[in-house]
């Protein structure tokens, strides 16, 4: 007779919806105990007839386990037994026989503190058999009772119901977290951005000259306090811009839209980056007069990181290409493609995580948040715009953005963005 060890069980009559209840808030896993089915044994001397008997008054009663001084010696199940007495001197045959002729001499046994994973493995890769012959549970080697597979269903349903709280409370606790960074983010960023203005506009004041004239040398730490801070000030925007995302507390305010106006708004604010780092950016305008329906400042803001990835990725002496044109499938798409370091497959889905930067050296040369990439994706699905990536490192990356799910404005609204 085989037996297996593990460790879990403790109540042998079907448990109550209360103690489902009370298994589910457990943290460890369930197990069979709690399931169990206490089946009165036979000693292995009771006559056939007398377990024949059994089986009439009970038609649930699956099996019978034979037991001597509290220990197993077999299991007698219901429908082999049956059949042998079926036979045609089946019944003359073993009617005042000891039951012990018929049992299973090799039933499956477990012990009480098997894990219920554990016991479902056992039976699907050893013993499946056990789900219409029962088992035999045991105690230190000594019955308490009998498993079957209504009652591994049960402590199945349980340990699912366990599972699926804790589930609920871990993304519980993870939204709540993600939420309070979110807040943090948020009323940092505002705390910083009103000093940071003042501090940008003195410089501008200093840099300028506008009080009077200054020594060359302070003019230029004027004008490196300048874009030191406002660089600082695009980081902390980026920052509140994802923290208002992952709140859920942005909007896209759509409508009619320039597409071209956009590109070209982005295009400006890019130029002299490009041109100090002496890159060429190619223009192609197909569809001078493509509008669709998103938020204006979404869009340019898209673009606009799209564009100062190129030029913060792209060495010395390459170019960017970036081209308005019509597809037949997808309507207006907008392409932004560079000669740059490019991107593996693995680096790209880390660039498109918040906070993700590509380990290369071309990048530890620029600072930044690693938050370029995930806004462009996050403000992408925020206005219904497709975004399609491709990269190979040591010959650039093209992105592309469809907007074959963004509606298209209607023929007035169209018509006086034209006009304008």
């Amino acid at each position: 007779m085989r037996g297996y060890d593990a460790s879990y069980m403790d109540a042998l009559s079907p448990p109550s919806f209360a103690q489902h209840e009370a298994a589910a808030e457990r943290l460890e896993p369930a197990g069979i105990d709690r399931h169990v089915l206490a089946i009165e044994p036979v000693a292995p001397s009771t006559p056939c007839a007398a377990v024949y008997d059994r089986f009439v008054s009970d038609p649930d009663l699956l099996a019978v386990p034979i037991c001597a001084d509290g220990r197993p010696l077999g299991l007698i199940d219901r429908y082999h037994f049956l059949r042998q007495l079926a036979h045609s001197y089946g019944r003359a045959l073993f009617a005042n026989k000891p039951a012990t002729v018929i049992m299973d001499r090799d039933p499956l046994v477990v012990d009480r503190n098997i894990d219920i994973v554990a016991l479902q493995h056992l039976i699907a890769d050893d013993r499946p058999s056990a789900l219409t012959r029962g088992f035999i549970v045991v105690a230190d080697g000594r019955y308490v009772g009998m498993g079957a597979a209504l009652g591994l269903l049960r402590a199945s349903l349980s340990e699912a119901a366990a599972v699926n709280r804790r589930l609920a409370q871990a993304l519980e606790a993870s939204e709540s977290a993600s939420r309070l960074k979110s807040r943090f983010f948020a009323n940092l960023s505002h705390e910083l951005r009103t000093p940071l203005n003042a501090i940008i506009g003195f410089a501008e004041i200093m840099s300028g000259a506008i009080m009077g004239p200054i020594d060359r040398r302070y003019r230029d730490y004027a004008d490196d306090i300048h874009g030191s801070g406002k660089h600082l000030l695009s980081l902390i925007n980026d920052l509140l811009d994802m923290a208002k995302l992952e709140a859920g507390e942005m909007r896209a305010e759509r409508q009619a839209t320039d597409l071209a106006g956009a590109v070209e708004s982005a295009l400006r604010m890019v130029r002299e980056a490009a041109r100090r780092a002496q890159l060429t950016l190619v223009v192609e305008i197909d569809e001078p007069a493509a509008t669709v329906e998103v938020d204006p400042r979404h869009l340019r803001q898209i673009v606009l990181n799209l564009l100062s990835n190129a030029v913060k990725f792209t060495r010395t002496g390459g170019s960017i290409a970036v081209r308005l044109r019509s597809d037949a499938q997808c309507g207006p798409v907008v392409e932004v493609a560079d000669t740059g370091i490019g991107m593996t497959q693995d680096e790209i889905e880390l660039a498109l995580k918040p906070f993700g930067q590509v380990a290369s050296s071309l990048a530890r040369d620029h600072d930044g948040t690693g938050l370029g990439l995930p806004l462009v994706t996050a403000l992408c699905d925020l206005n219904n715009v497709g975004f399609r990536i491709a990269s190979e490192p040591g010959k650039g990356t093209r992105v592309a953005l469809d907007f074959s799910k963004v509606e298209l404005p209607s023929i007035p609204a169209a018509a006086r963005l034209a006009a304008n």
